[in-house]
């Protein structure tokens, strides 16, 4: 199954136009969490507060991770 990952924030969004190829839903998790915590290293907190939103290749949203502050 081809997934999507856009990171999303009230006033910005960024799109995955590629999308990964997963044999199984868990390694999507894995993925979307991985991504929100780089986002949360970042060096000016800009997607703390964000979501990263995995989507179906047909746009539906499945599930999503948020980006929350580096400890």
């Amino acid at each position: 199954m081809r997934l999507f990952f856009d990171v999303y924030r009230e006033d910005t969004r960024s799109y995955d136009y590629h999308g990964r190829e997963f044999s199984r839903p868990e390694q999507a998790t894995q993925v979307a969490e991985l991504i929100a915590a780089d986002l949360a290293c970042s060096e000016n907190d800009k997607w703390v507060g964000a979501q990263v939103q995995v989507r179906s290749a047909a746009g539906e949203m499945l599930f999503a991770v948020p980006v929350m502050a580096a400890a």
